[in-house]
């Protein structure tokens, strides 16, 4: 089966509308976290970003209630569909991607471990032992839409950089190289904020539903997925962003409550 369709440009359409948003220089807002992972040093940015803010308090010995509040709160509803709808460095990376070759690497979603891995020991770790956001000063989100922006735009920062700086565009340029080649490598292996979200797949009102009797496997819904993933092997993955591209197929849809998932699991040998 070959899927086509308009749910593509319509998804990205939305990214833009949501990057624009989180971008418009509102600083009234800046207390605010945004769900997605955009940097609050961005020099238009209009919202605090929820991992920027964690390691804050986290750095100061503090329990962040509120940002936990909303993390619990997006996932527990949306599961990771924040991830594929409304993340400015994730529509960075679908961008990189149509830039790329057609046919892509398609590592296995198996090392998806390591984003749990930033999470723990750089982001919370990290941050409370160091007393300091370990996190966001080797971010490419960071590196991205504030490092090198405020460079430019304030020179009188540039006599402060130092080798620190160039790491991370060291880390940003290798990113943006697998980027071209691998659909989002960074939301499916390194983004501590996916991996925030990821366990609430299997427990969000927002789940993924598959009909296995008109599923025929043809692996269509893997060629559209940005993460590389067959989705009538695991509806609920961790690895499923909820971008709905699957969709298309009509063997696949997406379902809305607390209803409890009934589907055999890592069916793709049987």
């Amino acid at each position: 089966m070959t899927i086509r369709g308009k749910r593509s440009r319509r998804r990205t359409a939305i990214q833009v509308i949501a990057a624009a948003a989180v971008n418009s220089g509102l600083p009234a807002l800046k207390f605010c976290p945004y769900p997605g992972l955009n940097c609050y040093a961005c020099p238009l940015a209009s919202f605090a970003c929820p991992m920027g803010s964690l390691q804050n308090f986290l750095s100061l010995r503090r329990f962040p209630f509120a940002i936990a509040g909303l993390l619990v709160t997006t996932g527990a509803v949306f599961g990771r569909a924040v991830c594929g709808w409304a993340c400015p460095f994730g529509l960075f990376q679908d961008l990189l991607a149509g830039l790329g070759p057609r046919r892509k690497l398609a590592p296995s979603n198996r090392w998806a471990w390591m984003r749990y891995a930033v999470l723990v020991g750089l982001a919370v770790i990290g941050a409370f032992a160091a007393g300091s956001p370990i996190f966001c000063k080797l971010c490419p989100a960071g590196t991205l839409g504030a490092g090198i922006p405020q460079v430019i735009l304030r020179p009188s920062l540039r006599q402060m950089i130092g080798p620190l700086y160039w790491v991370k565009i060291g880390l940003l340029a290798a990113l943006v190289l697998v980027a071209l080649f691998v659909k989002r490598p960074f939301c499916r292996f390194l983004c501590p904020l996916g991996a925030v979200y990821s366990p609430f797949n299997r427990v969000s009102l927002m789940r993924m539903r598959v009909d296995y009797s008109a599923c025929t496997k043809c692996n269509a819904c893997k060629r559209v997925c940005p993460v590389d993933l067959a989705i009538y092997e695991d509806p609920d993955s961790d690895a499923c962003i909820r971008c709905l591209e699957c969709t298309r197929c009509p063997a696949v849809s997406v379902a809305y409550g607390p209803t409890k998932s009934e589907y055999p699991l890592h069916t793709a040998g049987n």
